[in-house]
């Protein structure tokens, strides 16, 4: 089971590095309607980080070649392809970066974040983290990994969580830090979420070349 955490923890922390989710939460946070607009958004990433996880696990269960020591052409091309969408989303992001001196374009959804409700919270949540094409390659990859791996229900239930938890635990800092000490780190969650928004065209650059590159190696490994 160690081996199969050690796989998936590149995926899992490469959703946990969202830095206009992040940016979000931060704001959401340090809105007038804060902690419940923040819990909200919290429900939101995880339900849909470990939807479409839990459905690609099942799915690969089916897969006709998941027995231990097996190459897995399936599984292989799959992850290769996603690298490959990764690698082809850099140019994307390269060419979005803002000029120097120039301020970033944000999502218009951004303006609105003081002013979020729970449930509008929660449905923003669940869509940055299920619909993000960052996300949902990573979501693939781990479920490929998982519902490949021999073990039992139980352990495929603990790595689950795991994966789940450490895709989430940037949200978690910013939402229990905002609740626990609200005074005491308003200032540098502002200054976080300053800096984020000013350089997640970057961040978003180096992300999808080093996940794009560690998923093709994954997807070579399994042949």
């Amino acid at each position: 089971m160690g081996s199969i955490i050690g796989d998936i923890l590149t995926s899992a922390l490469g959703i946990a590095l969202s830095p206009i989710p992040v940016l979000a939460v931060i704001t959401l946070v340090l809105s007038p309607k804060g902690n419940a607009a923040g819990l909200g958004f919290l429900g939101g990433w995880l339900l849909g980080v470990i939807v479409p996880v839990l459905v690609i696990t099942l799915l690969t269960g089916l897969l006709p070649e998941s027995e231990p020591g097996n190459s897995r052409p399936v599984a292989g091309t799959i992850l290769l392809l996603l690298g490959v969408l990764l690698l082809y989303l850099v140019v994307g992001e390269w060419r979005a970066r803002p000029q120097p001196g120039k301020a970033p374009v944000l999502p218009r959804w951004v303006a609105a974040l003081d002013s979020m409700t729970v449930p509008q919270g929660l449905a923003l949540g669940s869509g940055l983290a299920a619909a993000s094409p960052k996300n949902l390659a990573l979501g693939v990859a781990a479920g490929i990994t998982i519902g490949g791996a021999d073990f039992g229900l139980r352990e495929g239930i603990l790595v689950l969580l795991i994966f789940v938890l450490i895709a989430a635990s940037s949200m978690l800092v910013v939402v229990v830090g905002g609740m626990a000490a609200i005074e005491g780190i308003g200032r540098p969650l502002t200054e976080l979420r300053d800096w984020l928004g000013r350089n997640s065209a970057t961040i978003h650059t180096v992300l999808y070349l080093v996940l794009g590159t560690a998923l093709i190696g994954g997807g070579i490994s399994a042949y």
